[in-house]
């Protein structure tokens, strides 16, 4: 994976019922009960495979430890997470996100004091320059991101094959292959717009080239107020084929009653071609199917395959709660996560997902050379959100567009709504 980061751009950027949600989602690693050697861990739901994999190796590293660990899904997770750090009550380590824009994120939590200060840690040191900033605030470190991903559609091959068609790589392919799809009694993609991070995925394929491919400094612009969502004339194309492809029926019926699980079994299945999805969903699939090949599959949303851009950046990581039962334990776990061994398991277990940190080996999967191909290229932009001044927007963007999907809702909606939030600040 030499090299991998050369061409990434600058930006890659209710307590009671959610309390013994997360409590009915752990796992106990170990028993050992030895006062001083329980450390307590929280992650979010879609890279469970990852923490699973490291803390089975860590109980084999270190066998007179105890480990415990909380997975939710992401809106069940975020909403917990800041009340349960503001009291007090939060694990000893905790899943965060990188920059800013939605409530997890580090610049949503760690000025409150929250988080522990890691610039202090040799790894540090050892980010690449561009990915750096999205995990520090006001110059210190707060997050240890054991990956880089991307966004885009992934898809079951089988399935692909049994109605003979081609994943679409430019626009004018997209609304016919929905359409062939239907006609073989499938969805050309799965879509579990339940969970309202679902429903932003077939947007990180959109928005890149219209958006980013005409002006590469749209956040820098959007933030001096110089241009809007609803001004933007690439957003506005991107919510319009968004909006195109809900007519079309490119996605499953009932999208906005399916969960994240039946998104992924609709794939695995084969009942629904694809799903735009973040990569390391990869790992979630494969388990589901382990004998089908699922194939990533970049789209852009213009008519020119030159034009593609690959959103790709940190999804998360590691952090430390500043009130954290055992910070010790805490702190040398983060320096376990960002060992390359671990991060190489970490990763491995994700399938979709290369190290933040690059460990010096090449890589032979061909859906990871193909993100680690756009990035070394510079044909990628951060992640949507990274750069948005609150949570908030994040937050009104995922209920217009549900609104949109299940058909009470506008493209001009959406980007009203997201407007609205952003000018608050």
């Amino acid at each position: 994976m030499r090299g991998v980061f050369k061409g990434l751009t600058g930006g890659v950027a209710a307590l009671g019922a959610m309390a013994l949600l997360l409590a009915g989602c752990s796992t106990d690693a170990g028993s050992s009960g030895q006062s001083g050697n329980k450390l307590t861990i929280a992650w979010k739901g879609s890279e469970k495979l990852g923490i699973d994999a490291v803390v089975e190796q860590y109980k084999k590293d270190f066998p007179g430890r105890e480990v415990v660990v909380t997975t939710a899904d992401v809106e069940q997770y975020q909403a917990t997470l800041r009340t349960q750090i503001s009291a007090g009550t939060a694990a000893d380590v905790v899943f965060v996100w990188p920059g800013d824009g939605n409530p997890g994120a580090i610049r949503q939590i760690a000025p409150g004091g929250f988080l522990e200060d890691l610039s202090g840690h040799d790894w540090v040191k050892k980010y690449p320059a561009s990915l750096k900033p999205l995990t520090e605030v006001d110059g210190k470190t707060y997050l240890m991101a054991p990956t880089v991903t991307a966004f885009g559609p992934f898809y079951n091959d089988a399935a692909l094959k049994e109605v003979k068609a081609t994943a679409p790589k430019v626009w004018d392919e997209v609304i016919p292959f929905c359409k062939a799809a239907r006609a073989a009694g499938k969805s050309a993609f799965a879509l579990g717009a339940a969970a309202l991070n679902n429903t932003q995925n077939p947007l990180y394929s959109l928005v890149p080239s219209l958006v980013y491919g005409a002006d590469r400094n749209f956040d820098e612009q959007l933030k001096g107020g110089q241009t809007s969502f609803a001004r933007n004339a690439g957003w506005k194309e991107a919510m319009q084929k968004y909006k195109d492809m809900v007519d079309a029926g490119c996605f499953n019926d009932n999208s906005t009653g399916t969960t994240t699980d039946q998104q992924i079994q609709l794939v695995a299945s084969g009942k629904s071609l694809g799903m735009f999805t973040i990569a390391y969903q990869l790992g979630a699939l494969v388990k589901a199917a382990p004998n089908a090949k699922f194939v990533f599959q970049p789209l852009t949303a213009t008519n020119d395959p030159g034009s593609l851009l690959l959103a790709a950046s940190s999804a998360g990581g590691a952090a430390v709660n500043s009130k954290a039962k055992n910070k010790q334990l805490a702190l040398e776990f983060v320096d376990y996560l960002a060992s390359a061994k671990v991060m190489k398991i970490y990763n491995n277990a994700l399938m979709g997902a290369v190290p933040s940190i690059s460990t010096g080996e090449t890589v032979s999967d061909e859906n990871l050379a193909m993100i680690v191909q756009y990035v070394d290229s510079g044909k990628t932009v951060p992640f949507l959100n990274q750069s948005w001044p609150n949570a908030r927007v994040e937050q009104a963007m995922y209920s217009a567009i549900q609104a949109m999907i299940a058909g009470s809702g506008s493209p001009a909606a959406v980007l009203s709504a997201m407007d609205a939030e952003y000018q608050r600040r």
